[in-house]
């Protein structure tokens, strides 16, 4: 039993909210496989796949925090197509198969996460557009998708821009004295929560400066790396009567949601109040304010039926503010506009501020690059661009694109099947007994695992130096990564088909913008006895090999361009 709790304890926060997605999943399978006629059998059991690494967790830490050598070793041996021991001796199957990954995401209504996941999602951020299925997020999406419009996101460059060049003249201040180790990480969640802040919800969290509103606060109790460490909020998701325990945890989240809730509330109401009041035809001219104007907008231009509810935009804002977990239960009218913010939240902090790292990390660890860039960047002739100027920076795409592929902001995803399906593969695969399948039979509830790593770092796609750091292989893709499901670069970093990340315009807008201005302002390095490490919390941040009690952090030597100490 020691070994047990010590084993949960040293989880990542993504890996026990998969146990327990898993654990309530796992239930319903077996549960629906004893007792219901099984025709056709599943294929799990007859494929092939690496050895369970733990009795009580099988390989779900492999998955989501993998080891690149390692995983390149089990294509090369299984296919793309393997069996994954899971919990308590369950599996399920791993799919790097692009035909089969576009059947899984294209079909989202068929394909679904776990009922549980979404569970512990909608617990944390209320029903927006993550956690929820079917009508309802395709009514979601509808709604929400004017404010990532080509124009949006223009509008917003300038912000994206003035936020960073804020971050600048703090670290300017801390190099003053000659290169210095900074924790970019912790300044660049603060970046990016500020950014969000200002641009999807017109609202100021002054992150940057140290400001201690409540909001912010709400946020550090309810999302921190503590918080999200603390098992009993997973469980708690699928199990509320959990929450209800006279337990310290519980009375934490219960103030943090509450606060989340009220300052998420008058926001809302704020916006909707100063568009109602505006004559007819004159609310346009608030679209380039922020992200929750545009979608109150549009959500009023809606029939009253489709509309969201105030929970459901508060929800849908917050994945912007933190990543992918917030706040809010069910009020039964009007509250659904709440979960929007939510959602906003987690998505557009954590994810950019760890992609914005990685690039950090890649570059300080490829200085040749990094100087190739800094010569791009700072042939612009002033400090001021706009996403059009962005756009047109050859070297800055590429670069961003090969982080992007190296180090993408999850390592995988899980679904499962509704009902049995069968699922077609574009190459054969072996099975145990050497028999060649061109299909796999997967029956409903049993876990599927979407291998982003395995797409992003094969050499199959992306040629024998796929584990290099290569942004000049951008220009000129290899050919074979045109079939990996994408929405953007052959890249699957932002997953595909309908769910795919609604953001990914925003987020590639604001990582050139923040990367244009450090670059051309700092040089980076790192301290070549450092090794550094992936976690997964939320999303996949750096950590400091032998520094674990210190959380994720990625301290790199900052140096101010030009400046000389004597």
């Amino acid at each position: 039993m020691q070994h047990i709790l010590e084993e949960l304890n040293s989880a990542s926060r993504s890996t026990k909210v998969a146990l327990a997605a898993a654990t309530a999943t796992s239930a319903a399978y077996l549960a629906y496989n004893h007792f219901s006629p099984s025709s056709p059998p599943s294929s799990i059991p007859s494929l092939r796949g690496p050895p369970s690494t733990s009795l009580i967790s099988g390989n779900l830490f492999l998955i989501f925090d993998p080891d690149i050598d390692q995983l390149e070793q089990w294509l090369k041996e299984y296919g793309n197509v393997f069996a994954m021991p899971a919990l308590f001796g369950a599996k399920g199957v791993y799919l790097a198969d692009p035909k089969a990954v576009a059947e899984v995401t294209n079909r989202v209504n068929a394909f679904p996460k776990p009922p549980a996941l979404n569970a512990a999602i909608t617990r944390l951020t209320g029903p927006g557009l993550s956690p929820v299925e079917g009508d309802v997020h395709k009514r979601q999406r509808r709604i929400i998708q004017p404010a990532f419009s080509p124009a949006q996101i223009k509008q917003m460059t300038p912000a994206f821009v003035a936020k960073t060049q804020e971050l600048k003249s703090i670290w300017m201040s801390q190099c003053s004295g000659g290169p210095t180790t900074i924790n970019v990480l912790q300044w660049l969640d603060n970046l990016t929560l500020d950014i969000i802040g200002e641009t999807a919800l017109g609202y100021s969290f002054d992150s940057l400066h140290g400001s201690a509103n409540e909001l912010n606060k709400a946020f550090d109790d309810l999302l921190g790396e503590t918080a999200l460490a603390d098992p009993l909020r997973i469980i708690a998701g699928i199990f509320p009567s959990v929450a209800k325990l006279p337990l310290k945890s519980n009375q934490v989240t219960a103030n943090a949601r509450a606060v989340l809730q009220k300052v998420g509330q008058e926001i809302v109401d704020a916006k909707k109040k100063e568009l109602e009041n505006l004559p007819e035809g004159v609310a346009d001219e608030l679209l380039g304010k922020d992200l929750l104007s545009v979608m109150i907008q549009s959500n009023m231009k809606e029939a009253a039926s489709q509309r969201m509810t105030n929970e459901e935009v508060v929800a849908r804002m917050s994945p912007f503010l933190l990543g992918h977990m917030l706040f809010l239960d069910r009020m039964r009218t009007n509250v659904n506009v709440a979960a929007e913010i939510a959602t906003f939240a987690i998505a557009g902090r954590d994810t950019t501020a760890s992609s914005t790292s990685w690039t950090l990390y890649a570059l300080a660890k490829n200085p040749e690059i990094q100087r190739k860039l800094q010569e791009e960047l700072l042939a612009f002739p002033h400090d001021s661009p706009t996403l059009d100027d962005l756009n047109s920076m050859k070297y800055l795409e590429w670069v961003i694109n090969e982080s992007l592929r190296r180090h993408p902001a999850a390592h995988a995803m899980q679904r499962t099947p509704v009902k049995d399906e069968v699922i077609p593969l574009s190459e054969p695969i072996v099975d145990r007994s050497g028999k060649e399948i061109n299909e796999i039979i997967l029956k409903a509830g049993e876990s599927i695992f979407i291998s982003m790593a395995a797409f992003n770092w094969s050499t199959k796609y992306w040629g024998p130096d796929a584990h290099e750091f290569k942004p000049e292989r951008w220009a000129n893709p290899p050919e074979e990564s045109s079939v990996i499901p994408h929405v953007y670069a052959n890249l699957i970093s932002f997953l595909a088909g309908p769910r795919a990340c609604i953001g990914w315009k925003f987020a590639l807008a604001e990582l050139k913008a923040i990367l244009f201005v450090l670059l051309r302002a700092f040089d980076f390095e790192i301290d070549p006895q450092m090794n550094v490490k992936t976690k997964s919390v939320i999303a996949t941040r750096p950590m400091v090999v032998g520094q674990e009690t210190l959380g994720t952090r990625l301290p790199l030597i900052v140096k101010a361009k030009g400046l000389r100490v004597e």
